[in-house]
């Protein structure tokens, strides 16, 4: 499968990194729609084949429940709750299966309840006999106990709505996130029809800014609202925005 053009430098660049450097352990970059927990199954599903394309090695992470998946099913049978391989209790190939030979699945229900110090997820993967590139975590809000588990270096990415409402979810949970562990990098994908409200996205992006400080990146707009965008082949409709969230991955 080609690569997209606009991919192929940061590629390079991420290759470059890793000769010069080695392995290091994979980082995690968590994925989250508060208001509509459903589009970060999408969103990641679509994101994990795109790191697939350019030869990346991923481990998906899922810990959207059931009752927010909108009927998305389980791409796999699933033995085991990942929660049980970072508590000891079964084994790493028990609880992550391979979709592909380079993306491998775990579903992840009940690992934000673990309390106690637990070795994480990146620190397996590392001894595992694969080389993996990223995890990426698809997550709905009141999740974010469990990120620390996975690894130490965790960037978050959320798609939101402009309405103020949803901006306040967000924001919620971004904090609730800051409070439990910390964060390398912020990353925003606004989502709004622009002829609703006029400057409806330039205040969105002003009210992230004032909210959450200049660090915090708005990586693209969707023009369209939260809860109509399909969740089927959805992100097709915006391949420059999924062109950019995948180069986000490839470098942090």
């Amino acid at each position: 499968m080609s690569e997209p053009a606009t991919l192929n430098g940061l590629k390079d660049q991420a290759d470059g990194l890793r000769e010069l450097f080695g392995q290091s352990p994979p980082p995690v970059h968590v994925v989250c729609c508060p208001s509509r927990p459903s589009l970060a199954l999408s969103l990641v599903n679509e994101l994990s084949q795109s790191l697939v394309a350019l030869e990346r090695t991923v481990m998906w992470v899922d810990e959207i429940d059931f009752a927010n998946r909108e009927q998305w099913p389980l791409p796999c049978k699933v033995k085991f709750d990942l929660s049980k391989t970072l508590q000891g209790f079964v084994d790493l190939d028990q609880s992550v299966t391979p979709l592909q030979p380079t993306l491998w699945y775990g579903l992840s229900l009940h690992t934000s309840r673990i309390q106690e110090s637990v070795q994480t997820l990146s620190d397996r993967l590392m001894r595992s006999g694969v080389e993996f590139d990223t995890i990426i975590v698809s997550t709905a809000a009141l999740k974010a106990e469990s990120f620390k588990h996975y690894g130490a270096r965790i960037h978050c990415t959320a798609l939101t709505g402009c309405e103020a409402s949803e901006l306040n979810q967000t924001f919620e949970w971004l904090a609730q996130t800051q409070d439990q562990t910390p964060v390398a990098s912020w990353g925003l994908v606004l989502a709004g029809d622009t002829g609703t409200s006029e400057n409806t996205v330039t205040w969105a992006e002003e009210k992230v800014k004032t909210n959450l400080g200049p660090h915090v990146k708005v990586l693209g707009h969707i023009d369209m609202p939260v809860a109509k965008l399909p969740l089927n082949s959805g992100w097709h409709q915006w391949p420059e925005l999924t062109a950019k969230l995948t180069n986000h991955l490839l470098i942090h």
